[in-house]
C-alpha cells in the first residue's frame, strides 16, 4: 500500500563515501533505476565532492530511493541523482525527497539550490515547478551531444 503524499515523512542518511560496500550499492542502484547516459562512477562519490543520501520512510524506514546535492558556491548547491525506487513512484515520493534534500541544502547554510534535468523528465521538471523553482535556462548538448537539460532555481528566502 502506498503512503499518501501528506503522511510522507522522508529521513534522509548519509552514504559513507569510505565504506566500498556502501559505494558499491549506492552506484548500483542509481544506476539500474536512474535513466541517464552518463553513469555514476564510484569514484564520483568517494571523491567527496558530492553528498549523497538514502531517502528512507521515516515512519517505517523502508527505502524510497536517494538524493545528492553538491556545493558550487559558499551560497550555492546543485542537487543531483534524485533516484526513487521504481516500486514507490506514482506515489509522490519524488516530491517528498526533493524536499529533504532541499531541507538538507538548506541546513548546510546555502542560500540557493538549483538543479539541470533533462527535458524529457517532465515529472521532476513539474515537482520543481510546484515546488517554486523557477526555469533558469536551457543547456543544449549541456554534457553530451544529444543530452539537454533545464535549469532550475530556488532561491531560500
Amino acid at each position: 500500500m502506498r503512503t499518501p503524499v501528506a503522511a510522507l515523512a522522508v529521513a534522509l542518511t548519509a552514504v559513507d563515501r569510505h565504506d566500498p560496500d556502501a559505494v558499491s550499492e549506492l552506484v548500483a542502484f542509481v544506476n539500474a533505476h536512474y535513466r541517464s547516459e552518463l553513469p555514476l562512477d564510484g569514484d564520483d562519490v568517494v571523491s567527496g565532492h558530492y553528498r549523497f543520501f538514502w531517502a528512507t520512510d521515516a515512519n517505517d524506514g523502508s527505502r524510497l530511493g536517494c538524493s545528492a546535492y553538491v556545493p558550487k558556491t559558499k551560497y550555492l548547491a546543485e542537487s543531483v541523482k534524485t533516484v526513487v525506487d521504481p516500486v514507490r513512484r506514482q506515489a509522490g515520493v519524488g516530491a517528498a525527497i526533493s524536499q529533504a534534500i532541499e531541507a538538507e541544502v538548506r541546513g548546510a547554510g546555502f542560500t540557493k539550490i538549483m538543479s539541470t534535468i533533462l527535458v524529457t523528465n517532465i515529472p521532476m521538471i513539474v515537482i520543481k515547478l510546484r515546488q517554486g523553482y523557477l526555469i533558469e535556462g536551457i543547456h543544449m548538448d549541456h554534457e553530451k551531444p544529444g543530452l539537454h537539460e533545464y535549469s532550475l532555481g530556488k532561491v531560500f528566502r
